[in-house]
């Protein structure tokens, strides 16, 4: 026990130090998301309802939390800023103790446990910039992913009911924050499986009603904007991965006859490989085929557009939440015919998921991060070496392709001009990158290494498949309710 606080002592004291280091180097600079929350603080000081702006696109709890901030921050005559950026700092202190303990727990060293989270977390230039500079909700989300995660490792070892209701409760909150963990529905699977029909009742009343709860009320308050900006919102519009390169061909001038020849070519290379290395992995056929899946997306997006068969830009975030609630419905049944999942399973599972959600969804923006980064840091220390030099190679790239955009653009903060002052290179970068297409085609390795990360990731978790012992004699979801 001793040790352990001596770890976290070290972990978080070379994680506030950093952060304070950063703050004291770029002063004020923030994203355009922290003058949202003041404009919708501000609404709610005129006696608008909040919603009616725009900027809350998820239920309330992140109303709650900026009102209480801000309430403080009046209290102790301090700017909002500076106390938001201390409420995120303790969620993240927060959320390193709660990795630490779960990690411990699954049996992992102590020294690699302390080792991952200094440079994955307290070091990792990404989760700094994103607490002192981004000002956004999402390690809230990090947060009750990994609690999640860490009652279903209890409820594997113990099998005591209370404990998956636990997990389901605080992914429920985790919807409540935003509405992504609904995606994680999956890894209650195995505990729904034995639990009674009590049980599963009660798992998915915590797990979806604090959210139902919580957006009936402000639905009720300002019914056309909770409808508008929470439950049709499918993310702000990216300049990142599939969706936004689907977008960006509409703004340059590509002819349907190249995007044609490069959608012919990567599926050619798909059938000579499949020819010359013979039988594939299953991360190898993975990746080729999300190479294929988004040349082939980008070749019918362009022909349904230039031919006016459909206006398939204007549906990709329809087309792609089916996909999606396909998917996890599958994802779902995969899980009920398994034994709960161990914790580097839950851990891979919870970080591929919201990586695809990522890398494939409508919309993007880079503080999205934080959902996945402490599954990340936790599979570091929980999986294979192939899998860390992966991790290593996915840190530079990421730290790189922060650290400049948020130097530079704009609306991210531009943290040069705090540092260097008006120089001309700055400008002129910030220009550069805020121009959407050269955006996309600048976050490209990023891209690439979200996808070398989700088929690594998904080849390990077909490897590491436990089914339920032929005993159990498991029933499908549809016919364990009879």
């Amino acid at each position: 026990m001793r040790r352990g606080f001596r770890d976290l002592a070290v972990i978080l004291g070379v994680a506030w130090l950093a952060r304070a280091a950063f703050v004291l180097a770029i002063g004020d600079a923030h994203s355009l998301d922290v003058d949202y929350w003041q404009g919708a603080l501000a609404a709610r000081d005129e006696g608008r309802n909040p919603y009616e702006t725009g900027v809350l696109n998820w239920p309330p709890l992140w109303l709650v939390v900026i009102v209480a901030l801000d309430a403080l921050a009046d209290l102790v005559s301090v700017a909002f800023w500076s106390v938001l950026r201390v409420y995120l700092a303790l969620v993240e202190s927060g959320l390193v103790v709660a990795l630490y303990a779960t990690l411990v727990s699954a049996g992992a060293d102590r020294r690699a446990v302390r080792r991952a989270l200094v440079v994955g977390i307290a070091l990792n230039p990404v989760a700094i910039i994103l607490v002192c500079q981004h000002g956004n909700s999402d390690v809230q989300v990090g947060l009750l992913v990994t609690l999640a995660v860490a009652a279903l490792a209890a409820h594997r070892r113990s099998r005591d009911v209370a404990a998956w209701l636990g997990g389901c409760l605080l992914l429920g909150l985790g919807v409540l924050a935003k509405t992504v963990p609904l995606v994680l529905a999956p890894l209650l699977a195995p505990g729904a499986r034995s639990a009674s029909r009590a049980g599963r009742a009660l798992g998915a009343a915590v797990f979806l009603g604090p959210a139902a709860l919580g957006v009936a009320v402000i639905l009720v308050l300002a019914p056309e904007a909770v409808w508008k900006n929470v439950i049709t919102y499918r993310s702000t519009r990216g300049f990142f991965g599939l969706a936004g390169t689907v977008r960006e061909f509409a703004d340059v001038d590509v002819h349907f006859t190249s995007v044609t020849l490069a959608a012919a070519a990567v599926l050619a290379g798909v059938a000579i490989a499949a020819r010359v290395r013979r039988p594939l992995t299953v991360g190898t056929a993975v990746l080729l085929m999300e190479l294929a899946v988004t040349v082939c997306v980008l070749w019918l997006v362009e022909g349904a557009d230039r031919f006016g068969v459909l206006d398939a830009r204007g549906h990709y975030a329809t087309f792609f939440t089916a996909a999606l609630a396909v998917a996890a419905t599958g994802a779902f049944l995969v899980l009920w015919r398994e034994e709960p999942p161990t914790p580097s399973r839950l851990f891979l599972l919870a970080g591929v998921a919201l990586m695809i959600v990522v890398a494939f969804g409508p919309g993007y923006g880079p503080q999205y991060a934080y959902w996945f980064l402490p599954a990340l840091v936790a599979t570091y220390v929980l999986l294979d070496e192939a899998w860390r030099r992966l991790l290593r190679v996915a840190w530079l790239v990421a730290a790189l392709t922060y650290v400049i955009e948020y130097a530079v653009v704009g609306y991210l903060g531009a943290w040069a001009v705090h540092v260097f002052g008006s120089a001309t290179w700055i400008a002129d970068a910030g220009d550069y990158l805020s121009t959407p297409h050269h955006l996309v085609v600048y976050r490209l390795p990023l891209y690439a290494v979200y996808l070398v990360l989700i088929a690594a990731g998904i080849e390990r978790l077909f490897r590491c498949r436990e089914p339920v012992s032929a005993a159990e004699e498991p029933r499908s979801p549809s016919t364990a309710a009879l």
